[in-house]
């Protein structure tokens, strides 16, 4: 059987940006739901102890690792050495370039993922350092099979990685974004079964190889499930992706070139988050609810910034290969207001509405008070990252387009170093969920500073712009100021009866619906980016002919 796309395959025959931005966000919004259904099953399975910091760790592991491998990036780097192919029709070229990358994906992603596996004892014994004297032994005993079981995800996540890649480079958005649904699934039907065989609430001492096999291999399953997707996905476009001989092409090769600088870039991002789970795992659930509160992050950053960051990375290359750097300003210009509809109101609705929404998502062994407290400092604190992640995504897209590698790299060394000073500072001044109040207040100074640093690297040297960035950010500010001022008059009332998690819930969502009409009265408008934004979601998706 096989399948053709109707539609376009060139990005310079697409809709324009807000269609394949809204694709990717449709279809994105599903994938984080479930994503943080998978985040609120292993709270409230494992709930806030080190049983649960050890598997998020374990399960994040590989995922860290891809990024400290380049991985993150290998769509930034592979897509601008594919679109000029695409733009010729040349899909025997995208088919020799996609096979070449997979091969060296196996190789440095296999090497990476044994490498592992052999120094598990000591990756075990690094991560329960700051564990609790009491169940030490237990932490590294139990780390070992769970981190030889999860290693191997390293693979699945290269392989899912150049087939996203390669279909975004055609100009198909909506199956790489909807892939890593069946990841979360995977791991959602474990957790079931998990607590219908072992139960809740399990301590590190009673954990058995049982136990650790159920999560490790339910997990490793879902990563699988999530590179085959991918893989198909890319075979239906009429593209072969087999493991090749990369190191013989000159195309690859001068890929790898520009990876190296990236793999810097990708060892700084990736540092990042071994920083915040180390500094977290101090505290007893402290990793399992930094989980939580990065998902809330994520969701706007991946429904803003992320869909307008794929959708026009293969635009910026065009026109960057082009030698139209004013149009390269104005499309990167308007790609940054559209993420800013979404960054703009999301962080505003995280500071200023966790208060409500943080315990609201405790359940099982988590809602507890220590729990909940853990979850509502963490959330607020993240609420600043979202403007400084949505600075970060466009701003690789810009640089990479322009094959520029050192931008980046520099922007990451500078938010590595902010967050390792204000990591430093909650671990040694701080405790219990003050510690996690402290730390993801320093995420978000260390991702708005850097982020910040890098859109001034991507706009400065680009002629003068037609495009008003500054006056859309300024209505969206605006926007979102008015909105959250209704939402903050209507909580006067009724603060003194969100006690209990049904008013609490009941009286957030009163609060969010309020401010999103707000902040729809001012921006609604025909020739508003926002209203744009809003009909790109009510397009069909492009029809696929068996």
């Amino acid at each position: 059987m096989s399948l053709l796309v109707t539609g376009n395959n060139s990005p310079n025959d697409k809709s324009d940006i807000v269609d394949d931005s809204a694709s990717v966000a449709k279809w994105t919004l599903l994938s984080r739901i479930t994503g943080f259904g998978r985040v609120l099953l292993i709270a409230a399975v494992l709930g806030p102890s080190y049983f649960g910091n050890l598997f998020q760790i374990a399960n994040q592991l590989p995922w860290i690792l891809f990024e400290l491998t380049v991985g993150v990036l290998l769509g930034a780097i592979l897509i601008p050495r594919l679109v000029p192919h695409v733009d010729r029709g040349d899909l025997e070229a995208v088919s020799r370039i996609s096979s070449g990358t997979l091969g060296m994906v196996f190789i440095v992603f296999g090497a990476v993922a044994g490498l592992v596996m052999l120094a598990a004892p000591i990756v075990g014994a690094i991560f329960g350092q700051r564990v609790d004297p009491e169940v030490q032994a237990d932490f590294i005993r139990a780390s070992l099979p769970l981190i030889l079981l999860t290693a191997p995800q390293l693979v699945g996540y290269g392989i899912a990685a150049t087939g996203q890649a390669v279909q975004q480079a055609l100009g198909e958005f909506a199956l790489p974004a909807a892939a890593s649904i069946l990841e979360n699934l995977a791991v959602i039907i474990t957790m079931i079964a998990y607590a219908f065989w072992f139960g809740t609430g399990t301590a590190l001492a009673d954990v058995g190889l049982g136990h650790l096999l159920l999560l490790g291999g339910g997990s490793s399953a879902g990563v699988a499930m999530h590179a085959v997707l991918q893989w198909w996905g890319v075979r239906r476009l009429g593209v072969r992706m087999v493991p090749s001989a990369g190191w013989r092409d000159p195309e690859v090769r001068a890929m790898v070139r520009t990876a190296l600088p990236s793999s810097g870039t990708a060892l700084l991002n990736g540092g990042r988050f071994l920083v915040l789970m180390l500094a977290a795992n101090s505290v007893a659930g402290g990793v399992v609810a930094l989980q939580l509160a990065l998902n809330v992050f994520s969701l706007p950053v991946a429904l803003g910034a992320k869909p307008v960051a794929y959708a026009v990375l293969p635009r910026l290359s065009s026109l960057w290969a082009a030698r139209n750097e004013v149009e390269f300003g104005n499309e990167y210009g308007k790609s940054l207001g559209l993420a800013a509809l979404v960054a703009v109101p999301a962080a505003a609705a995280v500071a200023g509405l966790g208060w409500f929404g943080a315990p609201v998502i405790a359940f099982g062994e988590m809602n507890t008070e220590f729990g909940r407290q853990l979850i509502a400092f963490s959330v607020v604190g993240v609420a600043g990252a979202i403007l400084g992640e949505t600075l970060h995504q466009l701003g690789v897209a810009g640089a990479y387009a322009r094959h520029d590698a050192v931008a980046p790299l520099r922007a990451y060394a500078l938010r590595l170093v902010l967050l390792v000073i204000g990591a430093g500072v909650a671990v040694g001044f701080s405790e219990g969920a003050a510690l996690l109040l402290v730390l993801t207040l320093a995420l978000s100074v260390a991702d708005i500073g850097s982020g910040v640093y890098l859109h001034r690297q991507i706009v400065s040297p680009l002629p003068a712009r037609s495009y008003r960035l500054n006056t859309s950010i300024s209505n969206t500010a605006k926007a979102t100021i008015f909105s959250f001022g209704i939402a903050a008059a209507l909580a006067i009332p009724v603060a003194p009866f969100t006690d209990a998690r049904i008013p609490r819930l009941a009286s957030g969502l009163v609060l969010g619906a309020a401010a999103c009409v707000g902040y729809a009265v001012l921006r609604l408008r025909p020739d508003d980016e926002f209203a744009n934004f809003l009909s790109g979601f009510r397009r069909k998706e492009q029809d696929l002919v068996v």
